[in-house]
């Protein structure tokens, strides 16, 4: 059995319709195989439907080196792309671009599912390489394909984007203390996509009282005060927290 994938390096650093196809070693598609194997999209699959996708799947392959970027917002989501190694940093700004929220995550993980089909198929955050990072990408074709072939693939990539949309329906409706440190932490919740792991918050003190309702003077004292107490390290504008989730457990 071969499989010829589209053996390019990055495709934003030469012709985008560069076409160096190879056909796949043993080694290089036991390697895919556990790659797919371990990805949330085909979890559950059996042995025999993984080595059907693989002969009957054309899969583009990239490598982006630290600090180059995958994918930016407004980029036309036309795949589905899997980072398959490696850790990137995912940015989402506000609409004026007066603060963001930077998160990373950790192969194997979907790149927006939800954008691929809907309302708005582009991509509403930036993703960049931390590390030495792998992507493996599959048509809109080959997942409509897949999805009528396969049924757990299907659930599976259904029960992906319903979580994305349950999460964010739940994060609206979220309540927490009326005071100035629960006010903190509802901005900050409700602008994650996941309570754990650090985050990089870059915003402006007197915007983030506009967007409390807090004096400045207040917002500054109780960063001051979770600064002094380990939990997170604000300045010129940037809050970084090593642990969300320690930060939501001694709130």
């Amino acid at each position: 059995m071969a499989l010829e994938v589209d053996g390019r390096k990055n495709p934003r650093q030469g012709d985008e319709e560069a076409d160096c196809r190879q056909t796949l070693t043993p080694y290089a598609m036991l390697n895919l195989y556990e790659k797919l194997q371990a990805s949330p999209l085909f979890n559950g699959l059996t042995s025999d439907n993984l080595t059907q996708i693989i002969g009957q799947t054309r899969f583009s392959f990239s490598k982006y080196e630290p600090h180059q970027i995958i994918k930016k917002e407004g980029d036309a989501c036309r795949e589905l792309t899997l980072l398959i190694n490696g850790t990137l940093t995912r940015k989402t700004a506000a609409d004026d671009r007066s603060y963001s929220v930077e998160e990373t995550e950790e192969a194997p993980y979907v790149m927006q599912p939800e954008r691929f089909f809907g309302l708005t198929q582009s991509y509403s955050s930036d993703f960049t390489a931390m590390t030495v990072c792998d992507t493996l990408s599959i048509s809109k074709d080959d997942v409509m394909r897949l999805s009528d072939e396969f049924i757990i693939f299907r659930l599976n990539l259904v029960g992906i984007v319903s979580t994305v949309a349950q999460k964010a329906q739940r994060n609206a409706w979220r309540t927490f203390k009326d005071d100035t440190h629960g006010r903190i932490i509802g901005f900050l919740r409700s602008h994650i996509m996941k309570p754990s792991g650090p985050k990089t918050v870059r915003i402006k003190m007197t915007r983030l009282a506009s967007e409390t309702g807090e004096s400045r003077l207040k917002i500054s004292e109780e960063l001051n005060r979770l600064q002094d107490n380990g939990l997170l390290s604000f300045s010129r504008g940037i809050i970084t927290i090593p642990s969300f989730e320690k930060l939501m457990r001694e709130s």
